[in-house]
């Protein structure tokens, strides 16, 4: 199923507009606008609760508990990074992803610094009053494993990867595709297996989550290495299992892609994706 920018009727837009409202509306671009309305439609809401981090065939594993909080459905992409890149002079990604032209405006934004995802998650909290971040390591596999219920190998629909259903093909481009191409988990989360490696907020210790307070963990205090989670379409079958702790990584290193967080424990809006899976059920 490809992505489309969801069309939202004059209420809904007025009342995003509103809410990206710490200062004054008239100072928001449209181009801005339109990644407000589109971030704030595609918001998954998670509520919270206590499940095993890891997998025993691939990591140890950890009892975590986390509050509620709301995910972004989707990888940021590159009309989105790029309207953030021309509103504040950031630098913008490459044109190019393992090694071959990607960058297309619907395509996942692929070579980010890990400061520039979290930039990008506190921009958008600056547009619209909310507290938006790159989401903990703990956050990101509560959402892959959809509140922890699938104990699958990979973040698709049924826990396969069933190539060129749920997953590229054997003849598919080895870059990123549209972030949506393909079904959801079941908690209505696109791409977090494949398509491209996402920046988490924690720094990097491999004991960290043995050790850690159990609730609503963050990663150690400071580091020298960041993490990314999800592998990507360049990696192996054995890469994007979705338990994997990528290699720990500079954090100015240009590898990752961004999906946010909004670290707030009740549902701020219900997503036409939030919608389309409640009236699935």
């Amino acid at each position: 199923m490809k992505r489309r920018l969801l069309l939202i009727n004059s209420l809904t837009s007025l009342s995003l507009s509103l809410l990206a409202g710490c200062g004054n509306s008239a100072d928001i671009s449209e181009a801005e606008q339109k990644v407000i309305d589109h971030t704030m439609e595609s918001l998954v809401f998670v509520e919270g609760g206590t499940f095993t981090m890891g997998h025993p065939q691939v990591t140890k594993t950890v009892e975590v508990t986390l509050d509620s909080y709301s995910i972004q459905a989707y990888e940021v992409s590159y009309w989105e990074f790029d309207t953030f890149a021309e509103a504040t002079g950031a630098r913008k990604p490459s044109q190019r992803s393992f090694g071959k032209p990607s960058r297309q405006p619907e395509n996942p934004a692929w070579g980010l610094t890990w400061y520039d995802a979290q930039n990008y998650c506190h921009w958008l909290g600056e547009l619209t009053g909310l507290p938006f971040e790159l989401p903990t390591e703990a956050q990101w596999e509560y959402a892959a494993t959809s509140r922890g219920t699938s104990r699958a190998f990979y973040a698709t629909d049924d826990g396969t990867q069933d190539y060129g259903r749920n997953y590229p093909g054997s003849k598919a481009p080895w870059h990123p595709e549209p972030s949506g191409t393909y079904p959801p988990n079941p908690l209505g989360m696109y791409d977090m297996t494949g398509n491209v490696a996402e920046w988490v907020q924690d720094w990097y210790d491999k004991n960290y989550y043995e050790k850690s307070p159990g609730v609503n963990p963050k990663g150690p205090d400071s580091g020298t290495k960041k993490l990314l989670r999800g592998g990507s379409v360049g990696g192996t079958q054995r890469y994007n299992v979705l338990f994997r702790r990528a290699r720990a990584t500079e954090p100015d290193d240009k590898q990752g892609g961004v999906r946010c967080v909004v670290n707030q424990p009740n549902v701020i809006a219900v997503s036409s994706a939030q919608k389309e899976k409640e009236n699935s059920n």
